[in-house]
């Protein structure tokens, strides 16, 4: 056999290996939301708010992406990861315990942790879990809807102790639109069997 035929041979063969390898790697993506909008009754749901105008809002309802346990553990080098809008090759898997850090300690770093169920969150260093987007609401904010604040509405500071605010107060904070967001995943609303919000609770700050 020739040189020249060799190499042949040699590249075809890595390419069959390459090839092989590709066509083993696997994608993660989230589990389908489990929230039906049609159906929010007694539930609290991450929601963003944008305002409209005149009492009107759009409700933008959010859940946690979660991942099937038995595939996260399944995962392997050369796998994508999808998350948050981006795809992570996976480059190097580390556990800590029932925690699987990915590609750890790069700018594509990703850390998996039980949920519970069999499942498995994204959290992020400022722990947050990346959302889905459940699907959106328009509707009016009406005088009987009970806010908890825990953010001072002029400089953003967390509050020692909860303010307890009305409809009223909660629209003329969204009409100044001075302050903190409402539209940045620092929301749960509760849920009537209406779908309708029935008591609006901002627990996070922007400004933190």
């Amino acid at each position: 056999m020739n040189g020249k035929k060799m190499i042949t041979l040699l590249a075809a063969a890595l390419l069959t290996v390459s090839l092989a390898g590709a066509a083993l790697a696997e994608t993660l993506a989230p589990n389908p939301g489990k929230i039906d909008i049609n159906h929010l009754e007694d539930r609290y749901v991450t929601t963003n708010i944008e305002y409209k105008g005149n009492g009107a809002v759009t409700l933008t309802l959010l859940e946690n992406e979660q991942f099937d346990g038995e595939a996260v553990k399944a995962l392997k080098v050369g796998d994508v990861l999808q998350s948050d809008g981006e795809e992570i090759k996976v480059e190097t898997l580390n556990w800590d315990g029932p925690d699987l850090r990915i590609n750890e300690g790069t700018d594509k770093e990703a850390l998996l942790c039980e949920a519970g169920d069999g499942l498995y969150e994204r959290v992020e260093e400022n722990d947050r879990v990346p959302q889905l987007k459940v699907g959106t609401l328009d509707c009016e904010i009406l005088p009987y809807v009970v806010m908890l604040d825990w953010v001072d509405p002029v400089t953003g500071d967390l509050l020692e102790n909860v303010a307890v605010r009305s409809g009223e107060e909660l629209v003329k904070l969204l009409e100044s639109g001075d302050g903190p967001s409402f539209a940045v995943e620092n929301v749960h609303i509760l849920y009537d069997h209406y779908n309708q919000p029935t008591l609006v609770w901002r627990f996070y700050s922007p400004a933190q």
